[in-house]
């Protein structure tokens, strides 16, 4: 009884340091130094605000309509109301 006792207290410690070592390391960062890199986060939301608007302008090209642009520059010249 205490052998089996034993063996299963040994896996439960053996999971937990199992568990422990599975996590990703931490980047060890001096006082504050930020992990996240602004300019290259801002340069891919600018490459993919650019490719969402392109594809949103093949749609519409596809359907007929006109692009964004050209929507909002006959918006902005109507009169207003």
């Amino acid at each position: 009884m205490a052998f089996t006792i034993g063996i299963v207290f040994l896996v439960i410690v053996l999971f937990v340091l199992i568990a422990s070592m599975a996590r990703a390391p931490q980047p060890r960062l001096r006082v504050g130094q930020n992990p996240r890199d602004h300019s290259a986060e801002a340069d891919i939301e600018d490459h993919d605000i650019d490719q969402m608007i392109e594809a949103r302008n093949e749609r519409r090209r596809r359907l007929g309509k006109p692009e964004i642009g050209d929507e909002l520059e006959a918006a902005a010249r109507r009169p207003p109301r």
